[in-house]
């Protein structure tokens, strides 16, 4: 499905999946009911090898370490379908599919969230909403921006890694508005 997503986009059929895959049709409907179904198990696979990657990243290393080391596993990962993950991307926010209780979405916070949770207690950046600074790490590592550093400008993986890293240090440290809520 990745390779036909960059290829194609959207505009291609299950028939068309069982052709590039080499297999019957009858076998991908078996396993596929409709596009929609086959889309959220790309996202699905996606997410998981995300996580998978920041689990194994996180052995024996905390703070800004740690969220160094994810921001490199998270581009080292997303090498395999990150020109693909951007032709299927969900209509609703961040954290309103962690808020739904989306496993994917919440996984992904439940790494991210004591990342953070560190950066604040080794005094790397304020106190902050430890969703809103998850939100601007997912954010600022969108797939979208991974391909236009890698592709348009031609960042090599690390570039893209520590500048994207940097950055988002550097929204998180940004000062807090007087109106803002704080909860963590």
């Amino acid at each position: 499905m990745g390779d036909l997503l960059e290829r194609q986009g959207l505009d291609f059929t299950l028939p068309d999946l069982a052709r590039e895959s080499g297999v019957a049709t009858a076998t991908v409907y078996r396993h596929f009911d409709d596009m929609h179904e086959l889309r959220a198990e790309f996202y699905n696979q996606i997410v998981d090898d995300l996580l998978d990657a920041f689990r194994e990243t996180s052995r024996g290393f905390r703070g800004i370490e740690l969220f160094r080391r994810i921001g490199e596993a998270w581009l080292s990962t997303s090498r395999r379908w990150v020109k693909a993950a951007t032709f299927i991307r969900s209509a609703e926010g961040f954290l309103q599919r962690v808020n739904a209780g989306d496993p994917l979405s919440a996984g992904l916070h439940e790494v991210l969230a004591p990342v953070i949770q560190d950066l604040i207690d080794d005094g790397v950046i304020p106190p902050q909403d430890l969703r809103y600074a998850v939100l601007i790490w997912t954010t600022l590592f969108d797939e979208r921006i991974i391909v236009d550093l890698r592709t348009t400008l031609e960042w090599s993986e690390e570039t893209v890694a520590g500048q994207l890293g940097e950055t988002v240090l550097a929204a998180l440290r940004a000062p807090k508005l007087p109106n803002t809520e704080s909860t963590p």
